[in-house]
């Protein structure tokens, strides 16, 4: 038979349901023919299925339609986001903190953007940002719901405290952050105006903004916004064995990996953690103070087991870790042994497909050091 969890006990009813209305269908609360794996049978609630939680990810990309799909605005975006000509000091690009080898993230607990040197856990500065800087693998897909996607979907929220609406205004905030990539020569009122200036007297990119917007005076912050955001939306990553698990092949998940997500499902970590990207892409008051950060959004878990370390200040470096600091303080009186853990170690394993896109451009446009300053 088709495995499928023991799932909550009455005391976490009413907290489950109310995480999981936006997809959750209405179901009776006894059904039958679902046996458990993993973890006690409770009394009051069977029958709900894997489905009932989780969704295979999009196989394709989700293009907004105030942002549609074009073949030059994803180029332009891409060189855009090597091109250090976008920093202050032209010595940093997006591509620094978000790189191909270090799967479209740092690899670090805190970046280091501007007057740094190297890549990933190497790299090496005297200032860094104020939180982890997360991977913008599946960036497309912020957002997304339980349920069939409408043609006007448009991803978001956006940041750890969810400041910005849109991946088109998330794009530009790297661009006037100080540390990031602003530096302290221009302001953050100066900058985007300074960017525009030296892009308009590059003659590469003239044209290929030309292409990419054919409208007058093609060069804005809102059109490099659009670019951006249209590049990572090509960063995507595949069908995983979870998808396939859930799409009806019993066999793509071991025992130890059906077990470890029952454990997760039964320890409350669907509370937060659910949907096609295993997210509720809230933000929950319960996470610990980081300077101006008085709480942080909830994660996704997509290919979470290649993109330590983890939380949003990097504390926690093995996803062990990072599993056993919930357990530690969450608020579900339920304990888990090292064995649970293990087992929902597992289970996030099963998320990751590492077959991306991994290109990085030759060159580009401005001529100066493809990524930044990131060879030591």
């Amino acid at each position: 038979a088709y495995p499928c969890p023991s799932l909550f006990t009455k005391k976490y009813e009413e907290r489950v349901v109310r995480h999981i209305t936006l997809f959750l269908v209405m179901l009776p609360i006894l059904l039958t023919g679902c046996g458990g794996n993993g973890g006690d049978t409770p009394e009051e609630i069977e029958g709900l299925t894997y489905t009932d939680f989780f969704s295979a990810i999009p196989e394709q990309p989700i293009y907004p339609t105030s942002n549609p799909y074009s073949r030059e605005k994803e180029a332009l975006g891409e060189l855009l986001f090597w091109d250090p000509i976008l920093s202050g000091d032209m010595d940093v690009a997006c591509a620094s903190c978000h790189h191909p080898d270090h799967n479209w993230a740092d690899g670090r607990a805190l970046s280091i953007g501007v007057n740094g040197s190297g890549l990933g856990p190497a790299r090496t500065g005297d200032s860094s940002t104020s939180v982890h800087a997360p991977t913008v693998l599946n960036v497309a897909f912020t957002g997304i719901e339980n349920t069939v996607v409408s043609e006007n979907f448009i991803s978001g929220g956006y940041f750890w405290d969810l400041r910005a609406d849109t991946l088109e205004e998330q794009s530009l905030g790297p661009i006037k952050n100080e540390i990031e990539m602003r530096g302290n020569v221009f302001s953050e009122d100066e900058i985007l105006p300074e960017v525009i200036r030296r892009l308009n007297d590059n003659t590469q990119y003239v044209a290929l903004f030309a292409a990419a917007f054919p409208e007058s005076d093609p060069i804005s912050d809102k059109n490099i916004a659009s670019a951006l955001a249209t590049f990572q939306r090509k960063l995507i990553t595949g069908r995983t064995r979870f998808d396939d698990f859930l799409a009806g092949d019993e066999l793509a998940l071991n025992g130890n990996e059906i077990e470890g997500l029952n454990t997760f499902i039964n320890s409350g970590c669907v509370n937060c953690h659910f949907g096609p990207m295993l997210s509720d892409f809230s933000i929950h008051q319960d996470q610990p103070i980081l300077r101006d950060l008085q709480a942080v959004r909830t994660p996704g878990l997509r290919n979470v087991a290649d993109t330590a370390p983890y939380m949003h200040n990097g504390s926690r470096a093995t996803l062990a870790e990072a599993i056993a600091e919930y357990e530690e303080r969450n608020d579900l009186d339920v304990t888990m042994n090292e064995g649970d853990i293990d087992g929902i170690e597992a289970f996030l394993q099963t998320l990751s497909n590492n077959e991306f896109y991994r290109d990085i451009p030759v060159e580009v446009p401005s001529g100066l050091s493809v990524g930044g300053n990131i060879v030591n």
